[in-house]
């Protein structure tokens, strides 16, 4: 069954699984919450939907339990795209853009953009019709240095927008602020073409998200938006997305 997810945007509730088809329809948003630990027998049953180079990829982990999330990341989004486009998971191909973010290979799926990220035990999937789309989760776990990060990568205006809040907020600033602007960098697919410091979010974690500059796209202001949501305790994620107000559909998938 599905299960909502805290968001500060209106979400509509849904009950369906990964194994029934799914409609998306124009400016809707659909956010799988994938476990990724879970039984060796359905591990293996992704691993076998897994193309050779998603094969290979896996096996470069040094550690089996960073093989074994990968693996099962990897093979329910495959599952999970296959109900969108009734086809078997092992059947779909990827192509990789310029920057390393993958797509639908067949230009006749080319409609179905997704995201896929993964921290710690959870993954994330977030799924819509022809429009860029990027999702970033994290475990909320504060590195030592976070501090050092902040002003290493973040604009000058988020430095400022960090230092303003009281220290008790600011491990909680660090991953909303990283959250949001991770999405939106997966989104417009760009990597590192565009430097973490070249565009402005809110800083604040219990203040919408919100794009508040992009130096290089000012429009994106008005087209692109953000959306900063808690899958889980100890979790963090956004999702950016060119369309001003999308309508949500939050999933759990059971596998």
């Amino acid at each position: 069954m599905a299960r909502l997810l805290q968001s500060q945007s209106a979400n509509t509730f849904s009950s369906e699984t990964p194994r029934q088809r799914l409609p998306l329809t124009v400016d809707a948003v659909h956010i799988w919450q994938v476990n990724l630990h879970i039984s060796l027998d359905s591990a293996a049953r992704f691993t076998a939907t897994l193309a050779p180079d998603e094969r290979a990829r896996a096996e470069r982990f040094r550690f089996p339990e960073h093989r074994a999330r990968f693996i099962v990341a990897h093979g329910a989004l495959r599952d999970i795209l296959s109900r969108y486009l009734n086809l078997p998971a092992d059947q779909l191909a990827f192509s990789i853009t310029q920057h390393g973010k993958p797509t639908l290979a067949d230009p006749d799926h080319a409609w179905l953009q997704f995201n896929l990220s993964h921290s710690g035990d959870l993954a994330l999937i977030a799924l819509t019709r022809d429009r860029p789309i990027g999702i970033d989760v994290e475990q909320m776990i504060p590195p030592d240095n976070y501090p050092r990060l902040v002003e290493q990568f973040f604009s000058a205006n988020e430095n400022a927008a960090f230092r303003a809040l009281p220290e008790s907020k600011r491990a909680a600033a660090f991953f909303a602020g990283w959250t949001r602007k991770e999405a939106y960098v997966k989104a417009l697919g760009t990597g590192v073409s565009l430097p973490l410091d070249h565009f402005d979010v809110t800083m604040d974690p219990d203040a919408p998200a919100r794009l508040l500059a992009d130096r290089r796209h000012p429009h994106h202001v008005i087209t692109w938006s953000l959306h900063t949501f808690t899958p889980a305790p100890a979790y963090i994620a956004s999702l950016a997305i060119e369309i001003p107000h999308p309508t949500f559909t939050f999933l759990t998938a059971n596998f």
